[in-house]
């Protein structure tokens, strides 16, 4: 299943190695839960993502740490790799490109 999430960007790099396993690793940030008495502040999670996001992501580069809005989905690996979950980016966007609700400007009400 796919989700869309609002996420605060931070970074990403790409890899490829000799034996031609290639991806991506997306750095975001988030405000620690309230309700999480052992963490304060900001947290930083990484997500995987194949090698093209990285491309997704170039134009956006100039103005990160900045809002994107990311197609995730939960993906599990194998038993015999210690069966780990982790979210994977299958695509990439800024806020706004697909229809969500802009925020409007706010208006001046001291009219005389």
């Amino acid at each position: 299943m796919i989700n869309t999430i609002q996420a605060h960007v931070i970074g990403a790099s790409r890899y490829k190695m000799d034996n031609g396993v290639q991806g991506a690793k997306i750095s975001i940030m988030q405000a620690a839960s309230a309700e999480n008495e052992n963490a304060i502040g900001n947290q930083v999670s990484v997500m995987t993502a194949p090698y093209d996001i990285f491309d997704q992501l170039h134009a956006a580069a100039p103005h990160m740490p900045c809002a994107m809005e990311l197609d995730i989905e939960l993906r599990t690996s194998s038993a015999a790799a210690g069966g780990k979950t982790v979210l994977h980016v299958i695509a990439a966007r800024k806020p706004n490109a697909t229809g969500s609700h802009q925020q409007q400007p706010a208006t001046n009400s001291d009219k005389k």
